[in-house]
């Protein structure tokens, strides 16, 4: 395809009130975007908009039909001229009702799916850390019974009823769908045969950007690393923390156990550092050339979710730092690793077999090459940022020609 001229693309997204991995994409497709001559707006809003009790008791309309986003939407469309609007999240305070302002003003809409909350209303398809999909198969509601959004089925109740109601309206019939893997786009078309909600025809695969600043000398030889393993993301359940810690609790008396350092912040902050034994460090927070710094002195990353996932960010991020990964075999994270060769395997969940995959990897480093490892990983990821944008202007093209065909 050859590159189409620069468009004026509007770009939606929500911000969490924890920042997350959707921030951080939205964040580099719109540096992307502007690096190559796109002329780029922004409307973006953030959940800490609803912390005032007024904003908190109007909130559930809000978010199933947001009156006021749709009106500012329509305005910036028209004074801007917008050719194409990308969306990225749009719970809770945006609602799906900034579609509508696409469709009422005759312009195409392209949403990236970061989870699976269009059949899951808390999105990750996980529930009392095992993998459920009762939501998918049966309703929606079924996460209200188990409280399966933060824990409350108020909020529960509230996040159902924005997919149930904009299901009713048909209003993803009319919005092309970008997932991250194959994998992902194999469970949505899953799901959307038993309840249909998107044109299969309108659902593209490409994968997040994975940008890592790599380290001076890296990757480095094994034998010049660190005797450490990094947890990096989340301090939560559905990213395997307790299972972490648990098997490097049972790995304590080891000789020659690598140590633990556990990068991020969360809800399970203060309950770790009460399981933590004396082989695990907090790092808290890093900025990315510092995450990718570490990992490209350490043994492995280990990455332990209880989910899917819709994109296994950090596994791609050791890779390309040429760092194997320790894995739960499940999804988007399971399938990132190739046994034996960028990393080993464990059942999730399973703290005992993590510690075997731990003990294992001293063994199974000697017949891994970090170099192989990166150039894997370059090419898994799609050959950097150039390659990225070359994927995400085809879709772009192929939109609007779908589009002006209508």
């Amino acid at each position: 395809m050859s590159q189409p001229a620069p468009r004026r693309i509007l770009l939606i997204h929500t911000r969490y009130r924890l920042p997350g991995g959707e921030d951080a994409v939205f964040d580099a497709e719109r540096a992307l975007l502007e690096q190559h001559g796109h002329t780029v707006f922004v409307y973006e809003r953030s959940n800490h908009e609803a912390d005032g009790l007024w904003q908190k008791l109007l909130l559930p309309l809000r978010a199933v039909f947001s009156f006021k986003a749709m009106g500012e939407v329509r305005a910036l469309i028209r004074k801007e001229q917008i050719d194409l609007v990308h969306v990225h999240n749009t719970l809770l305070v945006t609602s799906p009702s900034v579609f509508w302002a696409c469709r009422k003003e005759g312009v195409p809409v392209v949403q990236t799916l970061h989870n699976f909350r269009l059949f899951c209303p808390n999105g990750v398809l996980l529930r009392q850390g095992k993998v459920c999909e009762d939501c998918p198969h049966h309703s929606l509601f079924c996460a209200v019974r188990h409280a399966c959004y933060r824990g409350s089925r108020a909020q529960s109740l509230v996040c159902a009823a924005v997919y149930a109601f904009h299901r009713l309206l048909g209003t993803y019939r009319q919005v092309f769908l970008i997932t991250p893997t194959e994998f992902d786009r194999d469970k949505l078309l899953e799901f959307n045969a038993l309840h249909p909600v998107f044109d299969p025809a309108r659902l593209f695969v490409k994968a997040n950007p994975v940008s890592v600043t790599l380290p001076e000398g890296a990757p480095l030889p094994f034998s010049a690393r660190k005797n450490q393993v990094v947890y990096a993301g989340r301090l939560e359940e559905l990213k395997g923390l307790l299972t972490v810690l648990e098997a490097w609790r049972q790995l304590e008396q080891t000789p020659g156990a690598p140590r633990l350092i556990l990068v991020g912040d969360g809800p399970l902050e203060a309950r770790a550092r009460e399981l933590a034994g004396p082989n695990v460090e907090f790092a808290g927070r890093l900025a990315p050339k510092d995450l990718h710094a570490l990992m490209a002195q350490s043994m492995a990353v280990v990455a332990a979710s209880l989910c899917y996932e819709s994109f296994a960010l950090v596994p791609a991020e050791a890779h390309l730092v040429g760092t194997p990964v320790l894995a739960s075999a499940l999804g988007n994270v399971g399938a990132s690793v190739t046994e034996g060769a960028d990393g080993l395997t464990f059942a999730p969940g399973d703290a005992a077999d993590l510690a075997r995959a731990v003990l294992a990897l001293p063994e199974a480093l000697a017949a891994m090459d970090p170099d192989a490892i990166r150039r894997a990983a370059l090419e898994k990821t799609g050959g950097g940022p150039q390659a990225d944008y070359r994927r995400l202007a085809d879709i772009y093209a192929r939109v609007l020609a779908r589009d002006s065909r209508r």
